[in-house]
């Protein structure tokens, strides 16, 4: 029978569970341009975030804490191959894409006029419309205004791709609706999780086009949803306590908690699910690169990032403020843990619900 209670309804803080080991075969790098690039995405964001959070330059706390998320690290781990030309307005890219998913959480926003309103205002600034009429629309605008090329089929995919995510995230599903992880990795968790809106962007970083292909081959398709999927089921892992401060109605924890599983027997079963995806996707990539398109270089260079963002993303998930709290730092430089880990249910504090300092 299905469990309709509030998402973690039967988790209690103070609660101690495993997360589950998570190797990773895919290689893991960061661009190199990241340490020198860091100072000036940080000065370029902090004006914009200050607005968005009502606060002043002197006196900025939750600004603070967003930008000790480090989010422009996840996008120089997971397209380390970004072009340099493109490599700063990536990083702007995706601390914008971030703080759209975080807004869409906010508490003012439970209600869906308030989503609605938002998600017209985000799909204007997706397509760089100048003067957003919030905070929010015009840094997206601002940035899309830098990244966007000027015209062709990528332009249009990337403002198409981005409306999309913007208008699904607007629109969430909730755990009640998933009989098991397959109906839910099924459903628009690989659009809300931003999967083709990432994907296109890296074409856009790499300075390819491939015109639909991600889309249109069923073996490039494959491999790109394989990767999705693995991004979707570790960021469930490492988000879920975070989203029980944020009342969040969409994770994989949810689904298998709602099916009665226990706390731990869903951990182990998704971790389980993401490294048996990640070893489809590397059979899939492999099969793509002994087939018929064997021969284009741009489709090699592009599966080779979407391997990236499998190892960048869980590398990221592991030392991100974002899902740990404040002061988190690990010693190895793994992508993956491969060994369990032992954690203990506590709030973290999020953007818009910070704890007391």
């Amino acid at each position: 029978m299905k469990n309709s209670s509030h998402p973690g309804a039967g988790l209690r803080y103070g609660m101690t569970y495993r997360l589950p080991a998570l190797p990773t075969r895919s290689p893991l790098a960061l661009h190199p341009e990241f340490t020198a690039t860091a100072p000036r995405v940080l000065a370029w964001l902090r004006p914009h975030l200050v607005d968005y959070f009502g606060e002043s330059e002197q006196d900025s706390p939750i600004t603070d804490r967003y930008l000790r998320q480090d989010l422009h690290r996840w996008g120089a781990l997971c397209m380390p191959h970004t072009r340099p030309d493109r490599f700063f307005a990536q990083q702007l890219w995706m601390n914008a894409a971030a703080l759209l998913d975080d807004a869409f959480s906010a508490p003012w926003l439970r209600e869906q006029p308030a989503r609605d309103l938002l998600a017209r205002q985000l799909c204007a600034a997706v397509e760089a419309a100048p003067g957003g009429a919030t905070p929010l629309a015009r840094l997206l605008s601002d940035v899309h205004a830098l990244l966007l090329p000027d015209s062709g089929s990528l332009r249009q995919r990337l403002i198409d791709v981005g409306k999309t995510v913007v208008i699904d995230n607007a629109n969430q599903n909730t755990v009640e609706e998933f009989d098991d992880l397959d109906a839910y990795l099924g459903s628009s968790r690989r659009v809300n999780a931003y999967g083709f809106w990432i994907l296109a962007l890296a074409e856009w970083a790499l300075g390819i086009d491939l015109d639909g292909l991600a889309s249109q081959d069923p073996l490039v398709h494959k491999a790109c949803t394989l990767a999705i999927d693995h991004w979707v089921l570790v960021n469930d892992l490492y988000s879920f306590a975070k989203e029980i401060e944020e009342g969040e109605k969409i994770n994989a924890v949810w689904v298998l908690l709602g099916q009665g599983a226990p706390l731990q027997e869903a951990l182990d079963a998704i971790a389980a699910r993401a490294v048996a995806t990640e070893e489809r996707f590397i059979a899939t990539r492999d099969r793509v690169a002994t087939g018929p398109l064997r021969h284009r270089d741009d489709v090699a260079r592009f599966l080779v990032e979407v391997g990236h963002m499998i190892s960048g993303n869980l590398r990221h998930a592991r030392e991100s403020s974002r899902y740990h709290g404040d002061g988190r730092r690990i010693d190895d430089d793994l992508a993956g843990n491969t060994s369990a880990e032992h954690r203990t249910l506590h709030r973290i504090g999020t953007v818009h619900e910070p704890l007391v300092d």
